[in-house]
């Protein structure tokens, strides 16, 4: 159902959710959905969840303009996450479909969300509300081991997993999107960008070689790791592929490393939770190409640095650049000595912007 298909009924009804919380929403033309439920609420936009006569409320849990916003929803005693897109989301929500015949739901050990209704024509998802601390919250209270054992059965579980759906991802496009990133550093700060060139050189000469891909989640970071209870939860599959196991667990990794970053107490339970972890996927994953992939994901979140420009971004940004470099130096050993120069420049530079 269109925006311009919507009955002349459903634009007649009041807005039950209360005019703050509607015009508290982003009004964002690029996301159908949410001028939709701007305009007549949530209840005409999605039928199948029957909140006709219900009060709604909202709360803004993620939105990145022009591309995707992400609702939790209170409806009575009723509690649900919907997600709105620019693109079509008809894959994500074909995915969780047949997650939950493939046995992510009720009382298995990972869960995802549940699919309650979508509305392809207007781009929008309901699903079910997974309640839990995330695995960086557990971080944060002092809980790292617990954290690194619920990411691990994600890794566990995949493996077995005959769940095809999702576009190749591996080493090659991610370093596409790397050249990327790095040219983002470097427009930022010619410091960063250096780093990020000879990190770059060394990921391109030591690109793994990847076969049988599996289910990867994308973009697996602590905050979309949730602990049930009884079991691990996984939540935002937008980015969900067909690529290296390696790819989810340097994805996790880096994120953990990342929290560790934020206090100094952090550390030691960001060491804890990536111990955990670490045994937990233990022959499963190749150690080199998860190296790569480690550092990869360490260059990525240096460029989010760079976007958000938060306190010390710049001092934060030359810790994890360096922090790939340690782990891509083994890697590189081979390579021409001009690489291993440049990657000295790393540590160098973020040396010199932390002691400014």
């Amino acid at each position: 159902m269109s925006l311009a298909a919507l009955s002349k009924w459903a634009l007649d009804k009041p807005v039950l959710a209360g005019a703050s919380a509607i015009t508290e929403l982003p009004n964002d033309p690029a996301l159908p959905a949410l001028v939709a439920i701007r305009a007549v609420g949530l209840a005409a936009v999605i039928p199948a969840l029957e909140l006709e006569g219900c009060p709604v409320e909202f709360a803004l849990r993620g939105y990145s303009a022009g591309s995707r916003v992400a609702l939790e929803v209170r409806a009575e005693k009723r509690r649900f996450a919907v997600k709105a897109y620019a693109d079509d989301p008809v894959a994500e929500a074909e995915l969780y479909a047949v997650l939950a015949a493939a046995g992510l739901k009720g009382d298995a050990a990972v869960r995802v969300p549940p699919l309650l209704a979508w509305n392809r024509d207007l781009r929008v998802v309901a699903i079910g509300w997974l309640e839990g601390p995330t695995a960086k919250e557990l971080i944060e209270r002092g809980q790292g081991r617990r954290a690194g054992e619920l990411a691990a059965r994600w890794v566990q579980r995949t493996v077995s997993l005959s769940v095809k759906l999702g576009p190749a991802f591996g080493a090659a496009r991610m370093l596409h999107r790397e050249r990327k990133w790095g040219s983002a550093l470097g427009a930022a700060n010619p410091a960063l960008g250096t780093a990020a060139k000879a990190l770059i050189g060394i990921l391109e000469h030591t690109q793994p070689n990847e076969t049988g891909p599996h289910l990867i989640h994308g973009t697996l970071y602590a905050r979309h790791v949730l602990d049930l209870g009884d079991a691990t939860g996984l939540i935002d599959w937008d980015r969900f592929a067909q690529g290296p196991l390696e790819l989810d667990a340097g994805m996790f990794l880096a994120s953990i490393w990342r929290s560790g970053l934020a206090y100094e107490t952090l550390a030691s339970e960001a060491a804890q939770a990536e111990r955990a972890f670490l045994s937990g996927i233990d022959g499963r994953v190749d150690e080199r190409a998860l190296a790569w992939h480690r550092a990869a994901a360490l260059l990525r979140l240096t460029e989010k640095y760079v976007l958000h420009r938060r306190d010390d971004w710049l001092a934060r940004a030359h810790l994890l650049l360096s922090e790939a470099a340690r782990l891509v130096k083994p890697l590189g050993a081979r390579c021409s000595n001009g690489f291993g120069a440049n990657l000295a420049t790393v540590s160098e530079k973020k040396a010199d912007e932390t002691n400014r």
